[in-house]
């Protein structure tokens, strides 16, 4: 009985021991943006490569940048190639399940610079996010604003859900062919993730178990909806979901955490704070997490605080999925 004791004390202080307190984690300076919508995107390609892309000025230089050794180390920031000299609004990034990567932005004008209403252009790259394809539009509504800040969902081999600000809707990247998800409803600005049972849970505060063709409120849901292209919701391959939450007053709040559900998005209750400089955050943060391996997730956020060591930054953190707890 002893040597069983001791050998659960052991194991509890193992396990303690690999929880990370925000006070351990140490997040790593990738940029260092100017300001304006800096709105980061992030994924993680088949091969383990990072890519993260956002607003070095506003509206106007946007760029991308690399990691091959789990978020340690970064290329240096370039500009995204289909975005020079064109005015455009962040977008996201999305990994395919042939290994392809998906980015999609929004234009803000036309080939002669022209402004327009705000459209959706995507790229697909086959080689890490090092060169991508020709854009090519998503569809839209006549003479209606389209936004895009969320990934995708890819429902199978050419079959994307689609969360933009006036659709949501089923995409096919062949045919360019477009028709409505689910029950058809317009989710809005909002996450929408698919867990591993299969259920879809979208950020204005709904969860679906059959395909999108009926949908439940969440009781006690994370306010995502509100300001919904500045939070996050992820979904990570043990089921276990995350939603940003940054609270404080002001335009950036003062910390950001995840609050948690591990129960398919029936309830969520525990939350982990991952960011709390003591003072101001200063901008709107944007973080954007991403499954880096089994044992680790990543965020993306930026803190344009003057106060802190080297002024406002863009930030990526490393984050053991154990101190998540169970």
């Amino acid at each position: 009985m002893q040597r069983f004791w001791c050998n659960v004390c052991v194991a509890f202080l193992i396990f303690m021991s690999s929880l990370a307190t925000a006070d351990e984690l140490r997040p790593v300076r990738i940029a260092k943006p100017v300001g304006g919508h800096i709105h980061p995107a992030a994924c993680v390609s088949s091969k383990g490569t990072i890519v993260v892309t956002y607003g070095q000025i506003n509206h106007r230089d946007l760029r991308i940048l690399r990691s091959a050794d789990g978020g340690r180390t970064w290329t240096e920031p370039t500009p995204f190639e289909h975005t020079i000299q064109k005015t455009y609004y962040p977008g996201s990034l999305t990994t395919l399940r042939d290994g392809r990567l998906m980015h999609a932005w929004n234009r803000w004008s036309g080939e002669n610079n022209e402004l327009e209403p705000r459209s959706v252009l995507f790229s697909l790259s086959e080689d890490d996010g090092v060169s991508w394809s020709e854009p090519k539009p998503l569809p839209r509504t006549e003479n209606v604003m389209s936004v895009i800040r969320h990934p995708i969902v890819e429902l199978e081999a050419n079959c994307w859900l689609v969360p933009l600000s006036d659709r949501t809707f089923q995409f096919d990247p062949t045919t360019g062919q477009s028709e409505p998800f689910g029950d058809g409803r317009l989710h809005g600005l909002v996450p929408i993730v698919r867990t591993p049972k299969g259920t879809f849970i979208s950020g204005g505060g709904l969860r679906s178990t059959d395909g999108g063709k009926t949908w439940k409120e969440v009781e006690k849901f994370p306010n995502l909806k509100e300001q919904g292209w500045r939070h996050e919701m992820v979904c990570l391959s043990n089921g276990l979901l995350l939603a940003s939450e940054i609270p404080g007053p002001g335009v950036g709040g003062e910390r950001i955490r995840y609050v948690l559900s591990r129960d398919d998005g029936l309830t969520w209750k525990d939350t982990f704070e991952y960011h709390n400089p003591g003072r101001p955050i200063g901008g709107r943060a944007c973080p954007r997490t991403v499954e880096v391996d089994a044992k680790t997730i990543g965020v993306v956020f930026y803190d344009v605080s003057e106060q802190q060591e080297g002024g406002p930054g863009l930030f990526f953190l490393c984050i053991p999925i154990t101190s998540l707890g169970k």
